[in-house]
């Protein structure tokens, strides 16, 4: 995975660990109630960041590997699995090529991380791998619909250069089941985000505001409407999407 990325949440590890929306966020507790996870369950965390999403799960699970390509993301993660006592393994690995043995997991997870990967077939080709028959696959990411996919990237690498490409429900579907999942579930998860949140944990200063607003201006009604961009009393504000999807391996 490129270095950009590793830089960029190295520099913001601190403030992914104390973010609400990544600790408790929606999208968090539809993917556990998807997953349906068991006491005998052995999770694969990929792309874990600071581990927000294992350390939600392994109080449920018999055990957790988080797995990232930044260092300072994990010790984040063990600062907090120290603090609440949960045992967890970390490993810095990118994620298309985690050095763990074939079929040795019942859970994988990947959340809010999947549109910074290059390669997203690599990736479903990894987690496939580590999956034993009948584990199960947990994504959330950012989305919109094919229509204004391509407008939503335009904006999200305005404020992460590490963003890469979000992809569409429809386009999630297609790629999980063309490495060889069965999708159970599909779901979308809404959230309203005024600018200053969207921005977080990025400062408003590493972002041109004008481009942004620039490209927001110049967007048709139509695609203001399905990016759910409007006004309120504190500035502008839009709907941010998720995927939420969970396939097995056959």
């Amino acid at each position: 995975m490129p270095n950009d990325v590793q830089d960029f949440f190295a520099r913001h590890a601190s403030g992914y660990t104390v973010s609400q929306s990544h600790k408790t966020g929606k999208d968090l507790e539809m993917l556990t109630q998807l997953l349906h996870p068991q006491p005998q369950d052995r999770l694969v965390d990929i792309a874990a960041g600071t581990g927000h999403t294992a350390l939600h799960l392994r109080p449920l699970i018999a055990g957790a590997v988080l797995v990232d390509f930044t260092r300072e993301m994990l010790d984040e993660a063990k600062g907090l699995a120290a603090e609440r006592g949960l045992g967890i393994e970390t490993l810095v690995a990118d994620a298309v090529a985690i050095p763990l043995p074939d079929l040795s997991f019942t859970l994988a997870t990947c959340r809010r991380a999947a549109h910074h990967f290059p390669d997203i077939p690599g990736f479903l080709s990894e987690a496939y791998r580590l999956l034993a028959s009948g584990g199960r696959l947990g994504i959330s990411d950012m989305t919109a619909d094919d229509a204004v996919i391509d407008l939503l990237n335009r904006i999200e690498r305005l404020r992460d250069k590490s963003h890469r490409r979000a992809l569409s429900p429809q386009g999630w579907r297609k790629a999980v089941e063309a490495a060889g999942f069965r999708v159970e579930a599909l779901e979308i998860e809404r959230e309203d985000y005024a600018l200053d949140r969207w921005l977080a944990p990025v400062s408003p200063a590493e972002v041109d505001l004008g481009v942004v607003a620039g490209i927001l201006g110049a967007a048709s009604p139509a695609e203001h409407e399905a990016l759910g961009i409007h006004e309120e009393a504190d500035g502008l504000h839009f709907v941010k999407s998720r995927t939420v999807l969970v396939a097995v391996r056959p």
